[in-house]
């Protein structure tokens, strides 16, 4: 990778800055107690003296975490440029609500790592800079991702973020249990009529075994694309307006209705309360994301994951980008430093670490026929997101209010037995009033 523009543009920033730059890290003024999951180092001086530490945040509480760690340490021992990653790693509401007063104190991180669906909101909010400088200053392409990854990443047209990962929901299924039900242990459900009468098969009340999940809190938005599966949607296509109220969306809840009150699918349970059926083995199938990987070989689970099945139009799971973003508290240089780790993170090396050992699907092209991804049987699999993968609600500032507070809501109630049509019509309601504000 070609890396000379910005080893060139932090030589002429540090020129003009003050020689041996330290700050420290926002989230011990912020929080003096909030040093877990830090990664620091020494910051690196030249010869002259002159070198830039950058604070870095994000939500990577997970084993995946862990890795990340490493990755950043190892950055920081081999860079040549003097930069220092100070890393803080917190849950994501914590980073939610201190991030914005941060940023209006001038206290922010120089980098952080969001989402696709906060794209929008803190593009307009003045949280994030544009980045549309990155590739030429790092010697890359946009051609070097793939599209939907930085497609997800952009508003009105501008890139205010870079991927990080990439990922969708998967179906996972437990081979055993399979195999108990009388059902191929290695054949798991092709559409979403199968997995109902797989589901049906699983389950065994006495054993509290259960045979598919549905969260209804604290879980991947599964039901963006079981709607989009069966024909429906939840926004029309310039995302002014609810079109959740429609047949085919209809017969989505009367489905997850159906498998609740047959005792197939567990009332209420939240996404932690299904994750951990599922690392108990007492779930047959799930639509889950790659963080379920690591738990499930060390509670060993014999599972098999595949794409998502196909409703009654096509199969469809919904890609989630998370991306690193410059805060517009960043200094030019601190925004220099925060680019050469950035272009790091996507060479071909680092990238592919992280697939492996964490099993997210590639989206850097340059992977796209990397031997060692494809003999990966589970990197593999996940790579079928090209296929069935789609972005959703693009440019919606909402989406996430959308998300979090009418519909996964309306799966709670509907789950609980309510009249899936009034819901339905109730939530279709409530996104049109919120879209007016």
């Amino acid at each position: 990778m070609k890396r000379k523009g910005i080893a060139l543009l932090l030589a002429g920033m540090m020129a003009a800055s003050l020689a041996g730059c330290t700050t420290k890290s926002p989230m011990e003024q912020a929080d003096s107690s909030s040093d877990s999951g830090k990664s620091t180092s020494e910051s690196k001086t030249s010869n002259d003296g002159e070198a830039v530490t950058i604070q870095f945040w994000n939500a990577f509480t997970g084993t995946d975490g862990d890795v990340l760690r490493e990755i950043v340490d190892k950055y920081n021992e081999t860079n040549d440029k003097n930069i220092t990653i100070e890393m803080d790693i917190m849950p994501g509401s914590s980073l939610e609500e201190k991030l914005p007063a941060a940023v209006t104190t001038k206290t922010a991180p120089a980098l952080i790592i969001r989402g696709n669906f906060d794209t929008a909101t803190y593009a307009e909010n003045g949280v994030l800079v544009p980045m549309d400088d990155f590739y030429e200053t790092v010697g890359m392409s946009e051609g070097d991702f793939s599209q939907a990854s930085v497609d997800a990443l952009k508003y009105e047209e501008k890139q205010y973020m870079i991927p990080m990962q990439v990922h969708s929901t998967f179906l996972y299924w437990n081979k055993d249990l399979f195999e108990a039900a009388g059902l191929d242990p290695e054949t798991p459900p092709a559409t979403w009529a199968e997995a109902a009468e797989y589901a049906e098969k699983i389950t065994d009340s006495s054993k509290k075994i259960y045979g598919i999940g549905f969260p209804v809190s604290g879980a991947p938005c599964y039901f963006d694309a079981m709607f989009k599966s069966n024909g429906g949607d939840v926004f029309n296509e310039e995302g002014t307006a609810s079109v959740l109220d429609s047949e085919a969306n209809l017969k989505t809840l009367e489905y997850i209705q159906n498998l609740v009150k047959s005792g197939s699918a567990p009332v209420g349970s939240t996404g932690a309360d299904t994750d951990n059926l599922m690392l108990a083995g007492q779930l047959g199938i799930y639509a889950g994301g790659p963080w379920l990987i690591t738990g499930l070989k060390e509670n060993d689970i014999n599972f098999g994951v595949t794409g998502m099945p196909a409703g009654e139009e096509s199969a469809k799971g919904v890609i989630e980008v998370q991306g690193f973003g410059v805060t517009s508290s960043a200094t030019e240089e601190e925004k220099a430093a925060a680019y050469d780790f950035i272009a790091y993170w996507n060479t071909p090396e680092v990238s592919k670490e992280w697939s492996l050992r964490n099993g997210y699907p590639p989206y850097l092209t340059a992977l796209s026929d990397d031997a060692d991804i494809k003999d990966d049987e589970i990197v593999s699999a996940l790579s079928s997101i090209s296929d069935f993968g789609f972005s959703f609600a693009p440019g919606v500032k909402v989406v996430k209010q959308v998300n979090n507070e009418i519909l996964f809501p309306l799966i709670e109630n509907v789950a609980a037995g309510n009249d899936p049509q009034t819901e339905l019509t109730n939530a279709s309601n409530a996104i049109d009033e919120l879209l007016k504000k």
